[in-house]
């Protein structure tokens, strides 16, 4: 009964993106037959309604954040918004690849358990209250500002700690369970986050620009 019940919701749940991804497209098409704002030329417009779009997209989850960007740039080039080696020259600086490696990492610290392991020395050096496991993983992020000059690898390193910390301690990802540890952690992390990019010279790759 429970599979009957659980396979209906799952087709459901797929009819509903493929509605999701229908509006998005269409909300896309006419926003790029729109009249064009005096101000702007043809291609600005074009690539800022072919990024709104996959943002929209995003926001109504009928694409994931991956999908909706790489399907973006592929847009971009096929519509000819861009040439390929412009919209492409991005891949050539050096620190994606810190965030490639940063987030292979992360995948890695989850799963080969390292994260489930680092969570519960945590856990036992400061778990006497959430609020210590909040302090712990601000200041790791903290400390590890100067060294990682971007908030985006940071994150893919903070990430699987505190989410291994969530389940460890009984905050599963589902309706019930994301409010309990989990979302104070997850809350806590993001907020550290902001705190140690801004904090630091080499926090995230925007403040020697700034």
């Amino acid at each position: 009964m429970n599979s009957a019940r659980d396979k209906e919701s799952g087709q459901n749940d797929h009819k509903l993106r493929w509605i999701k991804r229908g509006i998005t497209l269409a909300l896309g098409i006419v926003i790029w037959n729109l009249p064009i704002p005096w101000d702007l030329s043809p291609d600005s417009w074009h690539l800022f309604t072919i990024f709104f779009t996959a943002i929209i997209g995003v926001l109504l989850e009928a694409l994931s954040i991956f999908t909706a960007s790489v399907l973006a740039l592929v847009a971009v080039v096929l519509l000819r918004v861009l040439p390929a080696e412009k919209a492409f020259s991005g891949f050539s600086e050096s620190f994606i690849l810190l965030i490639l490696a940063a987030f292979l990492v992360a995948k890695g610290v989850i799963k080969s358990g390292l994260g489930r392991r680092i969570a519960f020395l945590l856990i036992r050096r400061f778990g006497k209250s959430t609020l210590n496991l909040g302090y712990c993983i601000v200041a790791t992020d903290t400390l590890l500002g100067p060294a990682i000059p971007s908030n985006t690898a940071r994150s893919g390193i903070l990430y699987p700690i505190a989410h291994a910390l969530s389940l460890d301690t009984g905050s599963l990802p589902t309706p019930e369970g994301r409010r309990k540890t989990g979302s104070y952690l997850m809350m806590t992390a993001i907020s550290g986050h902001t705190i140690s990019s801004a904090l630091w010279f080499t926090g995230m790759a925007a403040n020697p620009v700034g």
